[in-house]
């Protein structure tokens, strides 16, 4: 009987250091799981919105890695980009594949449960935003994602875009920090400035 009664105690010391130990392992449980649901279908709800979002705009541009001469309606949609021209800049000329280039830009994912507006995964400022303050980031256009670089060889300096990006010309299947794997990604871009490494090559403005 007093072996028992020893026992019981012995349980009733030790309890509460195996509860304190084990409470960190289902947090994590828990917020793998709710990791989870929040991209559960992940892939064809991104397939289901760029197509929501293709028939609603008519500003697309192909990839800049397929031909000139094909049009959109010969290209399968994820081979293309979708624009929104939020504010229009200046001059004639766009960035070249081989340019460098100055942006502030903010990536956001597609809307979801815990982010309405989209999960942000990067951005050149720290919130709020203002022109006249933050600077800008710089870049090659060949070290971005084809989306992305697509996009700047379209634009002009001082122009002000939301471009909506299949995860086809994004990160495809590879998943990154902060990015699943199959995301589309939406990217709001403001083209500062760019630059060729030949001085002289076209002209300035």
């Amino acid at each position: 009987m007093n072996a028992i009664k020893i026992m019981v105690k012995g349980w009733v010391k030790v309890l509460p250091f195996y509860l304190f130990t084990l409470l960190p392992l289902f947090a994590a449980c828990s917020e793998a799981d709710d990791t989870v649901s929040e991209y559960v279908n992940w892939q064809e709800r991104n397939e289901a919105y760029f197509e929501q979002q293709y028939e609603t705009h008519s500003i697309k541009y192909a990839s800049w890695t397929k031909p000139s001469s094909m049009s959109i309606s010969d290209l399968p949609h994820g081979n293309c980009i979708l624009v929104d021209v939020i504010e229009s800049g200046y001059g004639t000329v766009s960035p070249y594949y081989t340019d460098s280039v100055l942006v502030h830009y903010e990536g956001r994912l597609i809307p979801s449960a815990t982010y309405p507006q989209g999960s942000v995964f990067d951005r050149s400022f720290i919130p709020p935003f203002d022109y006249e303050v933050d600077v800008p980031a710089a870049f090659t256009l060949a070290g971005l994602v084809d989306g992305f670089s697509t996009a700047l060889q379209h634009m002009h300096r001082g122009d002000h875009w939301r471009v909506i990006v299949p995860y086809q010309l994004g990160y495809r299947s590879e998943q990154k920090t902060g990015i699943p794997a199959y995301s589309t990604l939406i990217f709001e871009i403001h083209l500062v400035d760019f630059w060729h490494e030949k001085e002289g090559d076209r002209p300035d403005v």
